[in-house]
């Protein structure tokens, strides 16, 4: 057991190393008012940004410092005119010549922050106390945050398969094969399952909500940019509640608590385990069925799947994938840690009946769940990839594919002991044998089938940071360090064929525009496609401005431009920027 955690443990790790970092532009900033860069005769009342998608603002959006380095910002953000996808902050009154930079932190649909920041001056400018990086960079959740949210994500997903899956497997495969097994040694290991299943739901229920209050507080550190103790805050969670995922959040764990004390219910535990021969709690599974269902529809709820179009067709298949999972995967868990305690209390004959019947009724249920879960993938993939180069040409896509690959392994190991194990189990509870070695090999199937398990979970927490390539599309935004310039990158639209790319260079000491360049290249390739490098021609469109109107992009896929500039006949920056063509 100890080998296969420690196998388990090291494949996850392996795998959250080869996944690609969180994606953070989910909503992309389209415009500004002032400009980036805007030279003004004198200061605006307001500064506003216009997203290409709406965007949530709980949580202090939009910041503008002045010369001095201290706010001069109003009152809080605003959507003007009560449109999501633009953010305005009003500026104080009076404000006087100089250099100002404005950051900005919002919360996309999908429920992912985004930051950034831009500088305009007034009259002759001057140099900032600090640039955008810095302001942003102070802002920074930091990397323990952020695998820290990672993991909750992770053991939320657990957490409903142990509970939704435990009592689906209860319902369908103990009830049918205990309850007119009164004789012998049967009651002893009735109740011996009775007991562990009920732990295991009630572990599943404990820990939906511990991960469903520390996901709240996990958002507002990460949506508000601080560390994880100063969002233990009751303005903090009063904000991250006021937006969708707060919202479904919390209501996930009401429903937790509700489903939790309905199985303390002596009558529901009676009836699912089938150790209450008197009857009763028919009510009380109807009502757990109805809140077990609606935790599956929580995750499409607060994710991808309800800021997409057809959100109708999309939302169902989220909970019918989750809800599939989530069988199949707590089952595994009940096989592996809850049959035991059964099997322990009959002898070795019977100890076989038991395991032949468990594994072949488990067997049936977990294919028809695989039948759905691939039918809600497919459709969920269907709708989110644009095309088929978004599996391999995005995050999005490649996270599918190591999903499709880790649940190719676990649909091998269930057809081998569906063909193997349940017919040479049979075999031997026909004869009234122990099951002997055929245990042993089904015991070490369930456990690798169980490994796979938690990476499939990791890899399904990681999707969900991830921007599906479906709604990647229009411009396409960036920012880089490059020497001591910064540069902001936008490349419109984004799609296979004639581009405009436009290059910003800001200096990131002054925060004014950077114009000591004396040459400026870009190329592009496509290394899934061996593309490559092509040389893209920019023209200079103003100070530390340029631009390249026609740039021919294409097919579809994950470009990469590199950025060189020569500021003297000895300093050269370079910097590459990945660029989703759809």
């Amino acid at each position: 057991m100890r080998r296969a955690l420690g196998l388990g443990l090291t494949c996850w790790i392996v795998l959250l190393a080869l996944l690609p970092a969180v994606a953070g532009a989910h909503a992309v900033l389209d415009g500004t008012s002032p400009g980036r860069g805007a030279q003004l005769e004198r200061a605006p009342g307001e500064v506003v940004l216009r997203f290409d998608e709406p965007v949530e603002i709980a949580f202090g959006a939009v910041r503008v410092y002045g010369q001095d380095g201290g706010r001069v910002d109003r009152g809080s953000a605003t959507h003007p005119d009560g449109r999501g996808e633009s953010v305005a902050v009003a500026l104080r009154d009076g404000l006087g010549d100089g250099t100002y930079t404005a950051t900005y932190r919002v919360v996309s649909g999908d429920s992912h922050p985004i930051a950034g920041g831009f500088v305009f001056s007034v009259g002759q400018g001057g140099a900032p106390p600090a640039t955008v990086d810095e302001l942003i960079d102070a802002a920074d959740m930091g990397p323990v945050t952020d695998a820290g949210f990672g993991i909750v994500r992770v053991l939320s997903y657990l957490a409903l398969a142990l509970t939704v899956g435990g009592v689906a497997f209860a319902l369908t495969v103990w009830r049918p094969l205990v309850p007119h097994r009164l004789e012998g040694r049967w009651p002893a290991a009735n109740e011996a399952f009775a007991r562990r299943a009920s732990t295991l739901l009630l572990a599943g229920v404990g820990l939906g909500i511990a991960t469903s209050a520390a996901g709240i507080v996990f958002q507002g550190a990460v949506a508000g940019g601080t560390a994880i103790w100063a969002a233990i805050d009751a303005n903090v969670i009063g904000d991250v509640l006021e937006t969708r995922f707060g919202t479904v959040w919390a209501e996930r764990l009401l429903v937790y608590l509700m489903a939790g004390a309905l199985l303390l219910h002596r009558p529901l535990r009676g009836l699912l385990f089938a150790s209450d021969r008197r009857g009763g709690g028919e009510g009380a599974l109807g009502v757990l069925a109805i809140l077990l269902l609606a935790l599956c529809l929580m995750p499409a709820l607060a994710g991808h799947a309800s800021t997409f179009d057809p959100g109708w067709l999309l939302i169902p298949a989220s909970a019918l994938h989750v809800l599939c999972m989530s069988i199949w995967v707590g089952g595994i868990a009940v096989l592996l840690l809850a049959l035991p305690a059964a099997t322990s209390q009959l002898e070795p004959g019977q100890r076989t009946v038991l395991l032949a019947g468990a594994v072949s009724r488990f067997s049936t249920v977990a294919l028809l769940a695989v039948a759905g879960l691939v039918l809600g993938g497919v459709v969920q993939a269907v709708l989110e990839l644009d095309a088929l180069p978004d599996l391999t040409g995005t995050a999005f896509g490649r996270a599918i594919l190591i999903k499709v690959g880790l649940l190719g392994g676990l649909i091998a190991l269930g057809a081998w002991n569906r063909q193997r194990s349940r017919p040479r189990l049979a075999a031997l509870a026909d004869g009234g044998e122990s099951p002997g070695v055929a245990g042993v090999v089904l015991r070490r199937s369930l456990r690798a089938e169980g490994v796979l398990m938690v990476a499939v979970l990791t890899v399904t927490a990681a999707l969900v940071s991830y921007s599906p390539a479906a709604g990647a599309g229009g411009p396409f935004s960036a920012s880089e360090s490059l020497g001591p310039a910064r540069l902001e990158l936008t490349v419109d639209p984004a799609r296979a064929g004639r581009n405009s790319v436009h290059l910003y260079l800001f200096d990131r000491r002054s925060g004014g525009q950077f114009d000591r360049t004396r040459e400026l290249t870009v190329t592009a390739r496509l290394p899934s496609e061996g593309i490559g490098p092509l040389t893209l021609e920019p023209r200079k469109a103003g100070p530390g401005h340029y631009v390249i109107r026609r740039a021919d992009i294409a097919p579809p896929g994950e470009w990469r431009l590199d950025v060189d500039v020569r500021i003297t006949a000895f300093d050269s920056f370079s910097t590459r920027v990945e660029v989703p063509i759809k």
